[in-house]
């Protein structure tokens, strides 16, 4: 798909009175009702605005994110960023710390750096990584709980593999798609789509998926994972999943995988790193 057919806006530069600040951080989703503000509960928005107004004595202020994660979801790469008059003296040095001293627990400022005016945490962003991970413990310790989804066994990598390839490229994800999603077009980007096993610190392996691409439809990662661990431990094969994929039905589509396991791992701002893609691509 050509980054011209991403239907994002030609123009979000911030007023020349104005300063924007880019901010890297880190969450445990499970302490969250997921990123964006809240009426009624807390979201990661909520806390991080109310730091930034404590720390800078705004009356008001934006946080603008590169996505949205659902409750429970992780994050250890988001970005966000704000924007604050030009006339804030505050380092940049000073807004990880700052930030932090104001912050719950359960979320953390990593980096933070004034940006041009027209960088934009989400319509700048070229490429979104997830990372999905489960376990076969025999059950939920302090390490574990809300942190990975529990297995009784690891299904066939074989098959789980032929799943993961089949998923890198260009598709209609329709089948993938929450029921709540507004894209007019449910045509996405996959650079990257891949199992691995990865040891824990904890002494037990864990598998690991890790998906990259330009954008995801609501659900759509969960709803990949949840769909490919159940195929794989009906030991359903690979064409089984391409038809699964290609056939745009929700209703073919398995169990959505828990947020516990799920974790937004990082946003890529280079034009570079994933052009390749786009040349491959083109015309198709």
């Amino acid at each position: 798909m050509a980054r011209s057919d991403w239907h994002r806006p030609s123009e979000f530069s911030a007023p020349e009175n104005m300063r924007r600040v880019a901010l890297t951080l880190c969450y445990n989703g499970s302490l969250f009702h997921g990123w964006q503000s809240q009426t009624d509960s807390m979201g990661v928005q909520d806390e991080l605005e109310k730091a930034v107004l404590k720390l800078t004595g705004l009356d008001e202020v934006t946080v603008v994110g590169s996505g949205r994660t659902d409750s429970g979801v992780h994050a250890v790469g988001q970005v966000a960023h704000i924007e604050i008059p030009a006339a804030c003296t505050i380092p940049d040095r000073a807004f990880c710390h700052g930030l932090n001293s104001f912050l719950p627990q359960g979320v953390r400022v990593t980096e933070a750096h004034s940006v041009e005016n027209s960088f934009h945490a989400r319509y700048s962003a070229m490429a979104r990584e997830y990372r999905y991970f489960w376990a076969v413990v025999p059950d939920h310790d302090p390490f574990t709980e809300s942190f990975v989804t529990r297995l009784r066994e690891f299904p066939d990598r074989t098959l789980l593999d032929s799943y993961a390839r089949i998923i890198a490229g260009t598709h209609d994800f329709s089948t993938f798609c929450g029921a709540g999603d507004q894209s007019p077009s449910k045509f996405r980007d996959i650079y990257i789509s891949e199992f691995s096993v990865i040891p824990s610190m904890y002494g037990y392996p864990v598998l690991c998926y890790r998906i990259c691409g330009n954008a995801f439809l609501y659900h759509m990662v969960r709803s990949l994972a949840g769909t490919m661990i159940q195929m794989a431990s009906e030991g359903r094969s690979a064409r089984d999943f391409e038809q699964v994929l290609s056939s745009c039905d929700r209703s073919r589509c398995g169990k959505t995988a828990p947020s516990a396991g799920l974790y937004l791992w990082r946003i890529s701002y280079d034009p570079e790193e994933f052009r390749w893609f786009e040349e491959e691509h083109a015309g198709r």
